[in-house]
């Protein structure tokens, strides 16, 4: 019950959190079967929000046992369809047996049909790239055939998570579904040495779900890529709606950039990021963002006009919801040690900070029962979008009227060497 009322919630704060969500090539989970979504983990828990409230069908979710050490905590997280793994390092040996709880409910699961999403890897690290796959996803979809004889098939769909950036509001998020492996074609093999048929059959998913991130092979090239993709974005600047997208383009975009640096010779490369960071660098000195498309993108008196009316709007929506978003905000980086948790931990808090600020206030608007209170408080939540959506479109204007007071010789060298740059980069892609 409480999955049904917390996955409309938070599909609202998702599409407010996020600035653009791609969901490509779901026709390839098969509908009403026995399906494992095998998935990396570059967040805490970002990524099985996004497809919990997106995906057509109820979620069951394999998380860290360490979460479940009190009843509440337990009792709310199997309300929410997760389901604990014990690892040695949290709570010792002890606890790990109680995985085998968990593998028989995953078992029951698939032969009802339900939908399983396992973080493949493991554990949680915010970088492009596929860690080491850890064998339970193999364990649970043969397990589940060894249980379960007359089962016909269990069907694991390569899933690659994307963020632009996985730590930030307004970024974008892409994942992408393969089509399925087959865990009967690994069961003659399991049946006769489990150890050999899981390692195929996670070698296998490895080779799959690689398809569908994006990677940087080398850790030093990390900032040479991110730049490339920037600049790669601020040729493809999209409009804010829609939000929600099928489309595979953007992923596979930057994907085909993260392997033309992953085969560029080493030479190339350094040439190439001597460049890059020179234009970054006259951006900065410039005073111009760096994802800059060097040219005006707003009417210049529209936008103002826009500016100017909405003005109200934006304070009344800034006003009104300053407290919650604020105290998620504190929360955030005051409690949050890692990067990996400090979007989801905003996200979480920011949720259930504003669902408990916004009913207290309908609560007391109609104690007081001033319809005008009344209104203010329902229209709350949209003033706050619309607050949100004139800061960025704020941001547009500034980065364009900034572009007036750049000298033309500057704006021609930033043009050119954009250009370059890329002219550069579409020889290796």
């Amino acid at each position: 019950m409480i999955y049904s009322i917390v996955r409309p919630l938070a599909r609202i704060a998702i599409f407010v959190f996020f600035r653009k969500i791609y969901l490509s090539n779901v026709e390839n989970i098969p509908k009403n079967k026995p399906v494992i979504l095998a998935a990396n983990h570059p967040t805490a828990f970002s990524e099985p929000c996004v497809l919990a409230c997106f995906l057509d069908r109820p979620l069951y979710f394999l998380v860290r046992g360490n979460l479940f050490t009190k009843s509440i905590y337990s009792f709310l997280l199997h309300s929410l369809n997760m389901l604990p793994v014990y690892r040695k390092k949290d709570r010792g040996y002890t606890y790990v047996k109680e995985n085998y709880s968990t593998f028989e409910t995953c078992f029951d699961a698939l032969y009802r049909n339900k939908t399983i999403m396992i973080l493949a890897e493991g554990n949680t690290i915010h970088e492009k790239r596929l860690r080491p796959l850890q064998k339970g996803t193999g364990r649970i979809a043969l397990g589940a055939l060894e249980k379960y004889p007359d089962l016909e098939e269990v069907y694991i769909v390569p899933t690659g998570v994307n963020f632009t950036y996985a730590d930030q509001v307004r970024s974008e998020v892409m994942i992408d579904f393969g089509p399925p492996i087959l865990a009967r074609d690994y069961y003659a093999q399991f049946q006769e040495n489990n150890s050999q048929g899981i390692a195929d059959f996670t070698e296998n998913l490895k080779d799959k779900m690689s398809e569908r991130i994006i990677i940087v092979d080398d850790p030093a090239d990390d900032p040479l890529a991110e730049q490339l993709f920037v600049l790669d974005r601020t040729l493809r600047q999209k409009p804010i709606f829609p939000i929600f997208n099928r489309t595979a383009s953007p992923l596979f975009h930057e994907k085909t950039i993260a392997t033309a640096v992953n085969e560029m010779p080493s030479d190339d490369k350094r040439a190439l990021k001597q460049k890059t960071d020179t234009y970054f660098q006259k951006l900065e000195q410039l005073d111009l963002p760096k994802d800059s498309t060097l040219e005006k993108q707003t009417n210049f008196f529209g936008s103002f006009l826009i500016l100017l009316f909405a003005l109200p709007l934006f304070f009344a929506g800034y006003i009104l919801n300053f407290l919650p978003i604020r105290l998620a905000k504190f929360i955030a980086d005051t409690r949050v040690k890692y990067i990996e948790f400090y979007a989801p931990v905003l996200l979480a808090v920011g949720l259930g900070a504003y669902l408990i600020y916004f009913i207290l206030a309908l609560v007391i608007s109609l104690v007081v029962g001033n319809l005008w209170i009344i209104s203010l408080v329902i229209a709350m939540p949209f003033l706050g979008y619309i607050a949100l959506l004139y800061r960025e479109h704020y941001f547009t204007f500034a980065a364009d009227y900034q572009l007036n007071w750049v000298n033309p010789e500057d704006l021609s060298w930033l043009k050119n060497q954009k250009e370059g740059i890329l002219r550069e980069l579409n020889r290796w892609i």
